[in-house]
């Protein structure tokens, strides 16, 4: 008899039908599997004939082939246990195979038969969602992500959650399942939101100057390079940036929960990513870290930053050939590797944020510290910052270090994460009136030339382009600091002052070249 089942398998973030054929036939008692299998997949073999045993089940002693459609496609992961378990055992008439056909199957196996959670749910439900299933077994532990789904099929989708291989085959024949209706019940609870606890930018003291352009810089999506000496407060400022980033639309935190996901990185208690992510990679990472890839490819940090949040600090300490292989992804908002003719795409847009010293010992320009590096140093160590990664970059400020007298400022007298946090809403909701719908740091060449700029505003950039020769691209990114600063001033045109201050965090990059 054969017997059809369904699941998924994940090709980048992306969710791809798999039908399981399994075929009991005559012969001396072994397990085929073909359709190109990983080794994890052709490993399954044991784990599931031990799962089925254990199980108090009957495990077929003869010939067992099972098929994964399309064969053209590599598969990989231990979600096919599950699926290829209920395909032997609708194969040898545990239960009827019509009614299989209608149903998606994914979890891994124990030796005792248990279904143990898996990575990548929620792709892989949304591909089988497209193809036309609308009920799915899977392990109790994925529940909380599937109940995502749920929502986003209208309910249509029907999910059941099953903590052992008998369980799955009872809610094949109708059963109801009991202890999954509980855990789910108790996952809804734990899945609401909390108040998280963030960084306050009131914490710090001084550096107006830097939060006026990390504001501007969240509130455009614009990238950002602080520089200054050790302990004037890069960090800080950038840790606290999550606490005025808006929160997710419905589609970003689904695209966002997908990759998540895919990488294993997912909280189980809380369902999806409803806050922008914010990924902050230590200086020593590599290309294939920073980038992903593998066999069979995963996000790296950029994708894992997707419409969040990624933060180089001490981004001169970072090996330069890593640096420059953010060059195409932060152009395209996406980045794709091949892997034995298949391609596999990440998405990666996000607002990149850096943070340096300005020389290998810090204290280049400081007022109460002299700078021990030679010029050579200094020339070495700023190398790592190429002049095409700099052009992709919208605005440089230069930091100092705190007085002790702001210090001791009044805590009340300074601008909260909070108060920050409604200034960029309301300047995004101000450029959507404007027939703006995305940050001003993802706008179109096109899109940029039709902006409404003043005469004098105008004649400022004419002259800044001629005097600190800088690049079209450079031109681009002026006009869209100004335009994000005049959307923050409620203004509909561009004026002078708004271009003005664009361009002081252009000029302030030109040193660093």
């Amino acid at each position: 008899m054969i017997s059809s089942v369904n699941t998924a398998v994940c090709q980048g973030v992306e969710g791809v039908p798999v039908m399981v054929e399994t075929d009991i036939g005559n012969g001396l008692p072994q397990i085929n599997i073909v359709g190109l299998a990983s080794t994890v997949v052709m490993e399954a073999k044991e784990r599931i004939k031990s799962a089925i045993i254990n199980s108090g089940l009957e495990y077929p002693r003869r010939r067992i082939t099972v098929n994964l459609i399309p064969a053209g496609i590599r598969k990989n992961g231990t979600h096919l246990d599950l699926p290829i378990a209920a395909g032997i055992l609708g194969a040898m008439g545990y239960v009827n195979v019509d009614r299989m056909k209608s149903m998606g199957f994914i979890g891994e196996l124990s030796l005792q038969g248990d279904v143990y959670p898996v990575d990548g749910v929620l792709p892989m439900l949304l591909g089988m969602w497209k193809s036309g299933i609308q009920k799915v077994i899977l392990p109790v532990g994925n529940m909380v992500e599937g109940k995502l789904m749920e929502e986003l099929s209208g309910g249509k989708m029907n999910l059941i959650g099953v903590r052992d291989l008998r369980e799955c085959m009872a809610a094949v024949q109708g059963k109801e399942i009991h202890s999954a209706s509980a855990v789910r019940s108790m996952k809804e609870e734990e899945i609401e939101l909390s108040t998280e606890t963030m960084l306050d930018f009131a914490d710090i003291c001084g550096q107006e100057n830097a939060k006026r352009a990390m504001l501007i810089a969240v509130t455009g999506r614009h990238g950002i390079l602080m520089m200054g000496s050790p302990g004037c407060g890069k960090t800080m400022i950038a840790k606290r940036v999550p606490s005025i980033l808006p929160r997710l639309t419905d589609e970003q935190v689904v695209e966002t929960t997908v990759i998540y996901s895919v990488a294993g990185k997912l909280d189980s208690r809380k369902g999806g990513m409803k806050i922008p992510p914010f990924r902050m990679p230590h200086h020593s990472i590599g290309r294939a870290g920073l980038l992903g890839g593998g066999n069979y490819p995963v996000p790296g940090e950029i994708t894992m930053a997707h419409n969040g949040v990624l933060f180089l600090d001490e981004v001169c300490e970072f090996r330069k050939e890593t640096l420059e292989s953010l060059r195409i992804p932060i152009e395209e908002g996406a980045i794709t590797h091949f892997r034995q003719g298949n391609a596999y795409q990440f998405p990666s847009k996000f607002q990149l944020i850096m943070a340096a010293n300005p020389c290998p010992c810090g204290y280049l320009g400081d007022s109460e510290r002299m700078c021990t590096c030679t010029v050579t140093q200094i020339a070495n160590y700023r190398k790592k910052l190429s002049g095409p990664l700099l052009d992709r970059t919208d605005m440089l400020v230069q930091m100092e270090k705190v007085k002790y007298e702001e210090l001791k400022d009044d805590t009340s007298e300074r601008l909260s994460s909070e108060e920050m946090r409604k200034i960029v809403e309301s300047a995004r909701a101000f450029a959507r009136m404007q027939g703006r719908n995305v940050p001003n740091g993802l706008l179109t060449d096109g899109e940029v030339r039709k902006l409404v700029i003043s005469k004098e505003a105008a004649n400022l950039l004419h002259m800044a382009y001629s005097r600190l020769n800088l690049s079209p691209r450079v031109y681009i990114k002026v006009q869209k600091v100004a335009r994000t600063i005049a959307d923050i001033e409620k203004s509909e045109t561009i004026q002078a002052e708004h271009m003005s201050e664009a361009l002081n965090y252009r000029m302030t990059m030109e040193e660093v070249y």
